[in-house]
């Protein structure tokens, strides 16, 4: 005979499975001269930006540990991954299923003079990944290379 607190227990081990799953990126967005402004206009809740390259060893690192923190602290805050070596419609299958960037909400492809999207995002930037950026609306991006520390995600809103 069951428990009668079974079913309680079976749906609350349900919904905290459920809450942890990601929706995976469901299209390649083109990141453009344009792109970089648009998210920080449209930003009104903290998103963090990971600028990564297929061949990064570090990056896949990264973007886990900014999901992992996102759905535990910030469940609000969206995980942006912006591939800086594959063009928007080259290879967009591939990235689309590649673990790597599953856990982002939103996945982007570099178009255009890397060099001059760098720029554009950040002239400080010499294009070393992975390269993150901590938004929050109508601030200024807390730039970090590599992996943010706890004080960097602490700070973040």
């Amino acid at each position: 005979m069951l428990n009668a607190s079974f079913p309680r227990v079976a749906a609350a081990w349900l919904l905290a499975a459920l809450s942890t799953v990601q929706a995976a990126p469901r299209k390649v967005e083109t990141f453009d001269a344009q792109a970089w402004q648009r998210l920080q206009a449209d930003t009104r809740q903290p998103a963090a930006v990971v600028f990564t390259t297929t061949d990064c060893a570090h990056c896949p690192a990264v973007i886990e540990q900014l999901a992992a923190h996102i759905r535990r602290h910030r469940p609000t805050a969206e995980l942006i991954a912006v591939v800086m070596d594959a063009a928007p419609g080259d290879a967009d299958a591939t990235l689309l299923s590649d673990s790597h960037y599953r856990p982002a909400d939103r996945l982007f492809a570099f178009a255009g003079q890397a060099a001059a999207l760098r720029f554009g995002v950040n002239p400080a930037w010499r294009g070393v990944t992975p390269y993150v950026g901590l938004l929050k609306p109508q601030g200024a991006p807390v730039w970090v290379t590599g992996r943010p520390s706890a004080a960097d995600l602490a700070a973040w809103p």
